[in-house]
């Protein structure tokens, strides 16, 4: 009996987070909702590409670097307790804008609260075993590029920036990927790779970001580590954020430029139950290739502000948030509105990304502009596929996105299918979606886009709704894996780094790695093991009730995550993350030990004042007391009888005088 085909995975990509779980959440829901109301599945995975801000407690909050008037609590730490539960997997990665001293704790991954989970620095899992999610945290920084690991908590003004610069030890980790196992599907990052706004509408984003413009002339825009993985790597979809703009882009690894190719304004119906719009007329040759680009683009409206947690003003400080020169909580520079793409003019195109698809929707009382872009499987080919029917190289799809706020493009929904349902009729796969967002109002027949009316039939009845679909699994990759274990060694806590070995002895060690990975992990011996079934979610640093009760305010501590050590003892490695210091083992059994003792002897004592009480005369009234009373005295307590009065002048006389 053939294996079932891996089913569609529907991603909710949501770029920079800044603490804001419950909008985040609250938007996907959201999209959840029309999706219901057409008859498509909702969102299975959620992407958070950085700046996640995994605040335990208010402690937490010093060991980000950002200025202490824009350091807010955010939700994230209600997740933590146990308050509230994630409703969807999420996945993030790490920024520069990070609870870093927790990031650190699970330098190799793990749940930093129920069913979120952190990358790492660096890592790569799998999801429903299929697929394949790899990621890098952190910015680019030249001056610590080739540093090891070696910043620890407390930070001081240059460690705590330091700490989330981006290594070569696990880039060059990364790049080790590269034919091992299949191909990467999903990367994540939260700067971008150098130079990908080559492959844009760089006009677009520099109308938008005019501060760039410097460094897009001098290609010194983004991250060259992030290139080198980008060519080598050469994933389907790539997701950014960091730079506070919505950008979308196609890399041809083939060398293949990227034409741009505007088109015709679109028309707009003017009554009720007409068409929405009037799609151009499509040329009777399309290029393949093209980013289609509205004329009307060149209005940027800048939305009202509205700052959620930690947005205190438009004029924060500067920072190294590229995206936004006010600091990390600047709501300047809003993207504009604008409008859904036609469905017909989506069909058009199998590889055009689509750079004004946006739907106007209500989030919490307040407008909050996302995308809503379900793809087709049959408009989303694979790379194979394409290399197959055009003798073209593969392409990765490029997009960054901006974070939440009003007017912000912050959150994109998109279907990735199986290489497996995206190479067969789509009757045979999972239903196709349509290219268009719908209206994001249900109830209203109409909603106002940039002053104009999107006209909607009132009258079309609603589809029937998918059935719910289980919780994707998440999965260790076994490559990874393998590539950690032979790695380790190398991994350098001071600011010198331990080198690797040479490529061909480092290839060896691999390959011996994942021969003892595929025996010693997982039961089916590929490896493969699910990650709950390795870690489990334990909280180390207090919560923010017990932190408030405890009145500390201070920068924590460091803590030792038991996922790590699981992870760790999974692999066979040394835990060097947080390593419990030594002796303390011992100080704490001895620490435990005399508390011990102090508490048998008190407890001796105890017994002994107890038996001293036993022995003592019971106090109460006595027995002639009692009988003056003319109360009926115990039998063991009536006193004895007195003896008869001696008369002095009495002549005793014997009995036995007789004899």
């Amino acid at each position: 009996m053939a294996e079932p085909r891996p089913r569609s995975l529907r991603l909710g990509v949501v770029g920079c987070s800044h603490g804001t779980l419950d909008d985040i959440y609250a938007s996907v829901e959201r999209c959840d909702e029309e999706a219901r109301a057409r008859g498509e599945p909702e969102v299975d995975l959620v992407i958070c590409c950085g700046d996640f801000q995994a605040m335990r407690n208010v402690a937490d909050l010093q060991t980000m670097a950002c200025p202490v008037k824009y350091r807010a609590l955010g939700h994230f730490h209600q997740y933590y307790s146990g308050h509230k539960r994630a409703p969807k997997l999420t996945i993030v990665i790490g920024g520069n804008h990070e609870a870093s001293g927790y990031m650190w704790e699970c330098y190799h991954g793990g749940w930093l609260a129920p069913d979120i989970y952190f990358l790492g620095f660096a890592g790569s899992v799998l999801v429903d075993g299929w697929l394949r999610i790899a990621g890098a945290s952190g910015i680019w920084k030249g001056g610590d590029w080739k540093k090891g690991h070696f910043e620890t908590v407390p930070y001081d003004d240059r460690t705590i920036r330091s700490v989330y610069h981006i290594r070569e030890y696990d880039v060059a980790r990364l790049l080790q990927l590269k034919s091992r196992g299949d191909s990467v599907d999903v990367f994540l990052s939260h700067d971008w790779p150098l130079g990908i706004e080559q492959h844009g509408d760089t006009e677009t984003l520099l109308r938008e970001k005019p501060f760039f413009r410097d460094e897009v002339a001098t290609n010194s825009l983004g991250s060259p580590p992030l290139h080198a993985l980008l060519t080598s790597l050469q994933p389907r979809y790539w997701f950014s954020a960091h730079l506070h703009v919505r950008f979308a882009a196609l890399f041809h690894h083939d060398g293949r430029p990227t034409q741009l190719v505007k088109r015709e304004p679109r028309q707009w119906g003017s009554q009720q139950g007409q068409p929405a719009r009037v799609a151009p007329q499509a040329p009777a040759a399309e290029n393949p290739d093209e980013i289609l680009l509205d004329d009307d683009e060149d209005e940027v409206a800048v939305a009202d502000t509205s700052p959620m947690d930690g947005a205190h003003s438009v004029e924060g400080p500067q920072s190294e948030e590229k995206g936004s020169p006010g600091g990390c909580s600047a709501e300047a520079h809003a993207h504009g509105s604008g409008t859904s793409t036609n469905a017909a003019a989506a069909a058009q195109n199998p590889d055009e990304i689509a750079l004004d698809d946006e739907e106007e929707t209500f989030v919490d009382g307040e407008d909050a502009v996302m995308k809503v872009e379900p793809e087709v499987a049959a408009e989303e080919k694979e790379p194979e596929v394409e290399e197959a029917a055009g003798s073209q190289g593969p392409t990765t799809r490029f997009l960054a996105l901006s974070k939440p706020g009003r007017g912000r493009d912050f959150l994109q929904v998109l279907d990735i299918p199986s290489i497996a349902s995206a190479s067969v009729p789509p009757s045979a796969s999972v239903p196709p979606t349509e290219s268009a967002a719908s209206p994001s109002v249900p109830t209203e027949a109409s909603s106002a886009v940039d002053g104009d009316v999107e006209t909607t039939a009132a009258t079309e009845e609603p589809a029937a709704a998918a059935a719910p679909l289980p919780r994707p699994k998440l999965f260790f990759d076994p490559h990874w894996l393998a590539i950690v274990r032979a790695t380790a060694p190398y991994l350098s806590l001071t600011p010198r780094p331990t080198p690797f070995p040479p490529l061909s002895e480092l290839t060896q060690r691999i390959e011996a790695d994942y021969a003892w990975v595929c025996q010693n992990v997982g039961k089916g011996g590929d490896g493969l093991v699910e990650v709950d079934e390795v870690m489990k979610f334990a909280r180390t640093a207090p919560t923010q009730e017990e932190w408030e009760a405890q009145g500390r305010i201070q920068m924590p501590s460091w803590y030792t995550n038991p996922q790590t050590l699981a992870f760790s003892s999974l692999l066979g490695i040394e835990n060097r993350i947080n390593p419990i210091p030594e002796g303390y083992l011992q100080a704490l059994e001895a620490e435990k030990a005399r508390a011990l003792a102090a508490a048998k002897a008190e407890a001796l004592a105890e017994v002994e004042r107890a038996g001293d009480a036993v022995d003592e005369e019971p106090k109460g009234e006595t027995a002639p007391e009692m009988a003056d009373k003319g109360e009926d005295v115990p039998a063991g307590q009536q006193p004895a009888a007195a003896p008869a009065a001696v008369n002095p002048e009495e002549i005793s006389i014997d009995d036995d005088d007789d004899e």
